[in-house]
């Protein structure tokens, strides 16, 4: 039995290729961890259907959530686009770039950014900051 659920989680990862969706890729895995019980437990028949809808439900939830985060970093990305030149509000006080805790947070429109410092100073709560540059969602920030 095992042999039949490997190959139906084989037959949704290459519909997900074809077209990929959260359902088709929750379904695959849903089938290829199916095959792993149905393997470690052959005579569990009538217990692999549920084993089997069980994981795909988990797998969603898990792909879907996965889904939301990578949305909401790619709207704060978008937010940053043309960042540079632009002022900011030091929410959390920013440390010696070298320090532990080195990395602070900014408002800029309406959105908290981590941020750091690019000369190496601290730079207090409610201090105005110029953004230079950006890698991904860090900020680098000079003081005004």
């Amino acid at each position: 039995m095992h042999i039949i659920w490997a190959i139906v989680g084989i037959f949704f990862i290459l519909l997900d290729f074809k077209k990929p969706s959260k359902i088709k890729l929750s379904m695959s895995q849903g089938s290829l961890f199916c095959a792993i019980y149905a393997y470690k437990f052959p005579h569990d028949i009538y217990f692999q259907p549920l084993v089997f809808i069980l994981l795909v439900f988990v797998s969603y939830f898990f792909i879907t959530h996965i889904y939301k985060n990578e949305q909401k970093d790619n709207l704060k990305k978008d937010g940053l686009k043309d960042c540079t030149g632009k002022t900011a509000i030091v929410t959390k006080d920013i440390g010696k770039t070298l320090s532990v805790d080195g990395i602070g947070r900014i408002n800029y429109n309406n959105e908290i950014y981590k941020a750091k410092s690019v000369d190496d100073k601290t730079i207090k709560a409610g201090e105005e900051v110029i953004i230079v540059s950006r890698e991904n969602l860090i900020v680098n920030v000079k003081a005004v």
